[in-house]
């Protein structure tokens, strides 16, 4: 592999991908030219999307929760499922979050039968609380989940940040401990415990 990377053919160019450098051994880091890939802005993503014909709503919406990437902008605008799906789980974190101890368990029991919807279920709850927690923060990111600024400010208003960093800290940790095999249905459990009234 090294005598390919310093030594490609004329035609070729060569393009190594990774989350960091540090990811790669050191020999192959020294014979690359980093090139830092970053999201774009929201409105050129949404821009783009309004150029591709999708009604402006969706647009701005698609632009917000890709996170400013065209190519994840542009699976969700053909995921109607996955679109539909994430609003039935934001509107469970509503019911559940008024709801009492016994109701939160069953939907834990209901929730763990699948691994893999259960870590859609949490990414789409960590994108929620992200965003309260930008909100009552202050910071100027903007939010993923736009089609929800409304409920997401009266709960950043009423939480404060503080609160609102433990919670988001408590679902990064659940993505974690769920990668490492933890029993889901205590790890469900205590992270509904531990969400605010």
């Amino acid at each position: 592999m090294l005598k390919s990377i310093e030594e490609p053919p004329p035609h070729v160019i060569l393009l190594l991908t990774a989350d960091t450098a540090e990811q790669l051994l050191p020999t192959i880091v020294s014979r690359c030219e980093a090139l830092r890939l970053r999201p774009l802005p929201v409105g050129k993503v949404e821009a783009y999307l309004l150029g591709r014909g999708v009604e402006a709503g969706q647009a701005s919406l698609l632009a917000h929760l890709s996170g400013g990437r065209p190519g994840y902008a542009l699976r969700l605008l053909e995921d109607e499922a996955g679109l539909a799906g994430r609003v039935e789980r934001l509107n469970e974190l509503q019911t559940l979050l008024g709801a009492a101890r016994l109701e939160k368990f069953a939907y834990a029991e209901k929730l763990v039968k699948d691994k893999d919807v259960f870590r859609d279920v949490l990414l789409v709850w960590l994108s929620y609380w992200r965003d309260v927690f930008i909100q009552a923060s202050g910071a100027g990111a903007p939010l993923a989940n736009i089609d929800r600024s409304e409920e997401i400010g009266l709960l950043a208003g009423r939480l404060g940040q503080a609160e609102a960093r433990r919670v988001l800290d408590l679902h990064e940790k659940a993505l974690v401990r769920l990668e490492r095999n933890v029993n889901p249905r205590l790890l469900v459990e205590n992270l509904l415990l531990d969400w605010p009234k």
